[in-house]
Order: structure tokens, then C-alpha cells, then sequence
């Protein structure tokens, strides 16, 4: 585990803002704690936007998501996406951080993954699946992908996990749409995010004032988008 460091002051007043009602871990056991991926038409999701709107690209990672929670510094609770309470299958692991170097509530959304498995199967890992962490613990890898409710842009927020030493996916970036046939071929051709096991890429739309726009004026247009 990497030392750690001192957070930022950027990210202290975002978490502060966050109201406690605003938390995947209100949600009761079964209900699907996160939010689905945009799937459909990526022409007609990429026309809403200007065409140089500024996308990130990361590896849609085969995997269990989970959510984690921290408060005054400590991990609190993990969830999967059923918002059923896994904290004790994980806590072993030496994935993420223990303990962080800030008092406020944090969550944070991201993926456990298969680590020698780099096939582009469409199902989820069988082993994670079924939570039999322990005995394949040297397999299972997590990569951090979102802040909850934190109001900042996307790739800041990355870098803000970076800092607090959790694993972030590989990104790669454009400011022009006609740019993302291009991804998805180089992803297809085994030249992109070779590191992970994939089924597609996610495209995000980084900045949080339009991220907020399109939740505020419920436009039904997701933010993130997955495509393959």
C-alpha cells in the first residue's frame, strides 16, 4: 500500500456540502444501489452533446461493483450492487484502503475484478459472483471509478481517488466526438486497456456542471455510456 498523503481541501468542502440523505447506503437490501450505464444509440446520445464536449474514456470492466463507505477515516460498510451488506467477505482483502486521511463521509464507487482473467466474456467473474473472496484474494483487484455525490468534474475526482491511494482505471480523452469510432476500433482490435478484462468501453462526460444539468433538467440522458 502506498503512504498516505494529505487530502485535499478541494475535495474536504465538496464531501461537507453532501447531505447524509444523499447516500447509496440508504437504500434496503435487494434494491439496486447504482445507477445503470446509457445503452442504445451512441450517435443520438453523442448529438445532444457539442461537438467538443469533453469526453473520458475507461475500460468497462468485467466485474462485481461495490460501494464503500467511510466515516471519520475508517471503513464503515460495503455494499454490492443489491445494496446487500458484503463488509465482512472484503474486509480481509488488501485492495483499498483501511483507514483514509480524512474525517469526512466518503463513498466510493467501483469494481472488483478478476486480475488474471483477461477475457472479454460477458458475464461477471464466477468467483466474485458467488463472494468466495478469500480463496482467490490474490486474484481479486479493485479499481475506483467515482466519488458519490461530489460535486466535481470526472477526472478530477479520479485523481482525487488516486491520491487517497485507491487503483483508478486507464483513461484516455477527446474533446471530439467524430474521435470515439476510433476507440471503440483500437478497443476492438486488443489495442486498448489491455490491462483489464473488458467487455466494451464506458464513455463520461467530465464536466460536473453538465453532468448536473442533465440530472436537474431530467432530460433522461445519462452522463456515462457504454458501448462495445
Amino acid at each position: 500500500m502506498r503512504e498516505e498523503k494529505e487530502v485535499s481541501n478541494h475535495l474536504k468542502r465538496n464531501l461537507e456540502r453532501i447531505s447524509p440523505e444523499n447516500s447509496i447506503f440508504n437504500y434496503h437490501s435487494g434494491r439496486k444501489a447504482f445507477l445503470s450505464l446509457g445503452q442504445g444509440n451512441i450517435r443520438e446520445w453523442l448529438e445532444t452533446f457539442l461537438p467538443n464536449t469533453r469526453i473520458i474514456l475507461e475500460p468497462k470492466i468485467i466485474g462485481s461493483m461495490i460501494g464503500i463507505q467511510y466515516i471519520n477515516g475508517e471503513l464503515k460498510k460495503v455494499i454490492n450492487k443489491n445494496s446487500i451488506d458484503i463488509t465482512e467477505s472484503v474486509r480481509s482483502l488488501k485492495i483499498f484502503p483501511k483507514n483514509l486521511l480524512i474525517k469526512n463521509r466518503i463513498e466510493i464507487q467501483g469494481i472488483l475484478y478478476d486480475d488474471k482473467n483477461l477475457s472479454t466474456r460477458n458475464n461477471e467473474t464466477e468467483f466474485i459472483e458467488n463472494h468466495n473472496f478469500k480463496s482467490q484474494s490474490k486474484r481479486i483487484k479493485f479499481c475506483a471509478f467515482q466519488i458519490c455525490h461530489c460535486k466535481i468534474n470526472h477526472f478530477q475526482s479520479l485523481q482525487e481517488l488516486k491520491h487517497l491511494n485507491f487503483e483508478i482505471p486507464q483513461t484516455q480523452f477527446t474533446n471530439f466526438i467524430s474521435d470515439i469510432e476510433i476507440y471503440l476500433q483500437c478497443w476492438r482490435e486488443g489495442k486498448l486497456f489491455t490491462s483489464y478484462p473488458t467487455n466494451g468501453l464506458v464513455l463520461k462526460i467530465n464536466s460536473r456542471k453538465l453532468q448536473k444539468y442533465l440530472e436537474e433538467n431530467k432530460l433522461s440522458i445519462p452522463w456515462a455510456y457504454a458501448i462495445n
